[in-house]
Formats: C-alpha cells, structure tokens, sequence
C-alpha cells in the first residue's frame, strides 16, 4: 500500500510538506505543490481519511436515523438529503429504527463511536426517552417532520396543508367529508387533523365522528376505513387521508368493494408520492416540498457543525394542492 513517505520520496520533499498540500495547513509553493499531487496521482495515493478525521475532529460524515426507508416518502427524502450533502461534501450513514427505542440507542450509541459530525433524524413519532437520547448527543441534531424545543427542526406546514386539502373537498361541492387519520402520537397527523377540523368550521360543516377513521399511515389503514365505511349505514362522498398510502389503500379496497372512484367517492391524499400520479385515477393530493425540506435541514446541520454551535432554529416549509383526477366535483342540490 503507497504511503505519505512514498509520495514525499517520489516529490523530492519532506513528508510535513505533502501532509501541508493535502490539508492545506500551510503556504506550499506551486511549483512544490504541482510536484506533490504529480507523484500523488502517479502512485494512485489514497490519504486515510480515519488519520485526518482524529487531526481535524471531523469525518464528514452525517448520520440519519428513519422510521423506514422503505416508505416511499421517506425514501425520497433519504435520497435528497443524500444528494444535498454530498453536494456539500458530507457522506450519509442511514439508519433504520423502526421506531425502536432499543434499535435507537444502539444506533446513537454506535453514530458516536464513528464520531459522525452530525445527526438528522426522520421519525413522526419520537418518544421521550429518544428525545432525552439526541438531547444528550455530542454533535448537533436536527429533526425533519417533528420539533421538540431544544433541538433544530425543519417540518412541512401539515395544519395548513390539511386545510388546503379539506377546502379543496368543501369547493369542490363536498359536505359529508370524512377523514383517515394516522395514530394518535403522530405529529404531522395532528396537525393536519387540525387543518381538517378549521377548514370544516370555516365553511359551517359540522364533523361527523363517525367519519373518522383511525389509520396507521399505511395502506392497510386505508383499506379498514373503506371496510368500516362500507358497513356504516350512511357514507361521506368525500375522504381526506393524511397521507399518500392510505389514500391509495383507500382507492384499492373501494374498487374492491364495488365503489367507483372518484364517481362514488372523492378520496384526497397527501404527500404526492411518486406513484400518486401513475396511479388509476390519478391522486388528487398534497404535495409536501420535500426538496425544500432536505435541503433546509441540510443546511441548518451542515451550519450548525461549521460554526461549532447546536442550532434551535425552527422552520416550517408550506405545501402545495395538486389536483388530479380522484376527486369529483358534486352538483349543487346534491
């Protein structure tokens, strides 16, 4: 294996003098410096970067812990983030949690033993002992699409994104409107329950309760809701699903179920997933900014390790309607 004393033997000069050129330590001349990355590319010299992350106190390396990489919103986030970072010349290491507090203290443990410069963490439910966790972590954190007050967070405006959701239902001549929420502790579905509940208020709709389903973000939740819907003596024409995968379980079991969409029943979704619009029909729904998202966060944690300094800073992006093809506009004596 070719060494920083090879590449100073082929250069004619000291190895202090390449340890200068490769980390910029010190003033080199050029014609030395030329000499220096001449001899490093002809002997093909590949710097160790564990060496030069102990002498600098970086690895330029960035952890992430997720719910689940396989969500196809979280998947698409991943991928951002990653190109954001490396386009700022930091690695991802990604970490699937499963919402696991012991999977999450072993990744805390082992993201400190490879003494990563920062954390970002993907999960829409954090429990107070994981929060206690990141609290206590040596670099700085930030949270996407979750807050907690004293670490960074970047997060999608989901009350607002829900309202824009139910408004469009309510022009669209919708008044039995119901909704499938995601589990109780799930920070983005409460706030966009809240939107719901504004959007439904503004326009003099009273709630029905029993239009209200309780979902798991996944698309089996979907599913149950058409199953409880369909058993239910009176159905809503319209659903908002709080997100993406239970609007399209949502689609699946209603088509299952005999119920044509969106003729016999207006579903909105949220999101705006890739797969949203290849779908039949295609999904009218929410589109989170998830660009925005990553490279927001992105930049909060790559400052907050330049300037040594744990950021508190909160932002929040806003979304945008996409209307496509599953909701019906409804005649005015229906």
């Amino acid at each position: 294996m070719v060494t920083i004393t090879d590449v100073a033997r082929a250069a004619g000069v000291s190895v202090s003098t390449v340890s200068h050129v490769l980390n910029g330590t010190r003033f080199v001349k050029a014609e030395t410096r030329e000499r220096v990355m001449s001899a490093i590319e002809r002997l093909d010299y590949t710097p160790s970067t564990s060496a030069q992350s102990l002498k600098k106190n970086v690895t330029h390396t960035i952890g992430m812990i997720v719910t689940s990489s396989t969500n196809p919103y979280f998947a698409e986030v991943v991928s951002g983030v990653e190109a954001s970072l490396y386009a700022s010349g930091f690695n991802l290491m990604l970490c699937n949690s499963g919402r696991d507090i012991d999977k999450q203290r072993s990744y805390i443990r082992t993201l400190k033993g490879k003494r990563i410069d920062g954390l970002l963490v993907l999960e829409s439910m954090i429990s107070e002992e994981f929060l206690d966790l990141l609290a206590s972590c040596p670099f700085p954190v930030v949270l996407m699409d979750n807050e907690a007050p004293a670490l960074a967070s970047v997060v999608d405006d989901s009350e607002h994104g829900g309202y824009l959701a139910t408004a469009q239902l309510i022009a669209q001549g919708h008044r039995a409107i119901g909704c499938i929420t995601g589990p109780a502790d799930h920070h983005q579905s409460r706030q966009r329950y809240r939107g719901f509940q504004r959007a439904l208020a503004e326009a003099g709709i009273e709630l029905n309760p029993d239009w209200v389903y309780a979902g798991s973000m996944e698309a089996d939740g979907g599913e149950a809701a058409i199953q409880a819907l369909c058993r239910a003596r009176r159905r809503p024409t319209a659903l908002f699903a709080f997100n993406d995968l239970s609007a399209l379980g949502a689609m699946g079991e209603a088509r299952r179920q005999g119920l044509r969409v969106p003729e016999d029943l207006s579903i909105i979704g949220y999101d705006d997933i890739e797969i949203a619009r290849l779908f039949s029909p295609s999904l009218t729904t929410v589109r989170q900014q998830a660009g925005v998202l990553c490279r927001e966060a992105s930049r909060l944690l790559t400052t907050a390790i330049a300037d040594k300094k744990a950021s508190v800073e909160h932002l929040e992006v806003a979304p945008e309607l996409v209307v496509r093809d599953s909701v019906r506009t409804l005649s005015a004596n229906r």
